[in-house]
């Protein structure tokens, strides 16, 4: 079936019913037709789209920058209101913008740190054992994109450096490796002689007295470097984990790819 005349009966029938104004049904079939041509991209019809089509849709505009997030929420209400109809109509079975919510403030998007921000914080001096653990921390979290409680978990044994990858235990117990930078096992190697020598500890990361390193230090940590980096936006582990996914799908990568890496069982969560 050709989708212009799906649009066009649509915007016909959303005029009748809700007596919607000629600029409002110019607006909605910009946004119908510009949907059509994104799914296009993707080689996959309007009525075949799926709810991962639908979420790659929305990042696609977040990632794009150039729309408010009025216009973005429009667009999500607009393609919303649109498979209904075909649902109500029997063309899909399922909506696959129903599950899709608007964000009424642009903040309540995670916050993410830019290249500067993250070069200056992976470029901050360091010479004792606390400030190279520290910057360790800061570094893998970075690369690897792990969550808070899988880094506080690997052991030394999980780490391989030929392969520049550790093994992490995520949600449901379920396993998968994430990988480092050269820049990072340089920098690792350092930490675990400063380490070594001090204490004997199976965990990669410990504190001061030589035990596994706590949550409550982290967060101590990541204050006292928000304050010496003299930022007044957030910055905590979750922080550093969504700027490794923004800056892998900024670069290109495939988003399945980096659901993969992270860790997550459904790709809506990897976008929002």
């Amino acid at each position: 079936m050709h989708e212009e005349p799906l649009i066009a009966t649509f915007l016909q029938t959303q005029k009748s019913l809700r007596n919607l104004s000629d600029h409002t049904l110019l607006a909605y079939e910009r946004d119908l037709l510009q949907l059509q041509a994104y799914f296009a991209s993707l080689g996959v019809s309007l009525l075949h789209s799926t709810r991962e089509d639908a979420r790659m849709f929305v990042r696609h505009l977040v990632k794009d920058k150039q729309y408010a997030q009025a216009s973005i929420n429009r667009k999500i209400s607009c393609a919303r209101v649109f498979y209904s109809s075909l649902l109500k109509n029997e063309l899909i079975a399922s909506n696959p913008f129903s599950l899709i919510a608007v964000h009424r403030r642009q903040d309540r998007l995670p916050s993410v740190l830019t290249a500067a921000e993250v070069a200056s914080l992976l470029s901050l001096p360091y010479a004792d054992f606390p400030s190279t653990r520290d910057m360790v921390v800061f570094t893998l979290l970075y690369d690897t994109g792990c969550r808070i409680s899988e880094l506080l978990a690997i052991k030394e044994k999980d780490i391989e450096w030929e392969e520049r990858r550790i093994r992490v235990v995520g949600k449901g117990n379920k396993e998968r490796y994430v990988f480092f930078t050269e820049r990072c096992k340089v920098l690792m190697t350092y930490y675990l002689q400063l380490k070594r020598e001090r204490f004997s500890c199976a965990e990669l990361l410990c504190s001061n007295k030589g035990k596994q390193l706590p949550m409550s230090t982290v967060g101590s940590m990541f204050a006292v470097y928000r304050r010496r980096l003299g930022w007044q936006k957030p910055f905590t582990p979750h922080v550093l984990r969504h700027t490794y996914a923004t800056h892998l799908l900024d670069n290109g990568a495939d988003i399945r790819l980096v659901q993969e890496l992270l860790g997550h069982q459904s790709i809506s969560t990897t976008q929002f």
